[in-house]
């Protein structure tokens, strides 16, 4: 996981096109695509951003905190 940006808590920032092995779609994506914008783990909500769109989130899964994965 070399290069990849963790925030303030330790939670793997992403972009809408990132993708990983712990990929589930969303229950509410409207397309079908294999990206961090529909996984169920991401977190691209305007409510988190004050209203603003942005293309940086962070994934919710424990196994991509970098906790986890300096193990």
């Amino acid at each position: 996981m070399a290069g990849h940006k963790y925030d303030e808590m330790g939670l793997l920032v992403v972009q809408e096109n990132y993708c990983c092995e712990h990929f589930e779609p969303d229950d509410g994506a409207l397309v079908p695509m294999r990206e961090c914008w529909c996984c169920k783990w991401s977190n691209f909500r305007a409510d988190s951003k004050g209203g603003t769109c942005d293309s940086y989130s962070v994934c919710n899964y424990v196994g991509n905190a970098k906790e986890a994965v300096n193990r």
